[in-house]
This record gives C-alpha cells, sequence and structure tokens, in this order.
C-alpha cells in the first residue's frame, strides 16, 4: 500500500511538473474546480457540478470535492454553461466546505 502511495505522490509531482512548464493551470487538468475572481463583484467558476442554493444573500454550488458559497448582496448568475458559471455581485465572503 505505501508504494503505491509514493507512485500517485511522484505522478502528482511530474504532472505539476509539466502543466508548469507547459504554463497551463493546475485545475484545467485535475479534477479541481477553477476560480477567477474580478475584484469582490465577480467570479468566474470552472468545474461546477450543481447549483445548490440561488438567491440574493448565497449562491451555494457543488464543485465535486466541496460546496463553495458566495455570500453578499445582489447576488446573481451572470452566465451558466454545463460545467461553468459566473457570479456578479457584490460579494462578502466565500466559504468551501470539504
Amino acid at each position: 500500500m505505501l508504494g503505491r502511495k509514493k507512485n500517485k505522490q511522484k505522478n502528482t509531482e511530474k504532472l505539476h511538473t509539466v502543466l508548469s512548464k507547459m504554463q497551463i493551470p493546475t485545475g484545467a487538468i485535475s479534477n479541481c474546480a477553477h476560480f477567477e475572481m474580478n475584484s469582490n463583484r465577480e467570479v468566474s467558476i470552472e468545474g461546477c457540478k450543481s447549483i445548490l442554493q440561488y438567491d440574493d444573500n448565497i449562491i451555494r454550488i457543488n464543485t465535486g470535492k466541496m460546496i463553495t458559497s458566495f455570500l453578499g448582496r445582489n447576488l446573481s448568475i451572470k452566465c451558466l454553461t454545463p460545467d461553468s458559471l459566473v457570479v456578479e455581485g457584490f460579494i462578502t465572503s466565500i466559504e468551501f466546505i470539504t
């Protein structure tokens, strides 16, 4: 079992090295969500699985490995595709629940 864990760690390190040299964000290849923020007014999320809660004060999404909550005022979903979305409004906090 220990050998498998070492091999997985080595493979992960190699992947990060290759992605870094190709200037590709780590989240673009892995199963992780990728967030890009524009001040506290807009967040783009790639890797969204579903919307769990949606109103003016909170937007909660499932990103597979975690639940992410955006809290604030006048929140809305500006753009929605099958695996990404854009949250806009006055974002006061972001919570990550694993």
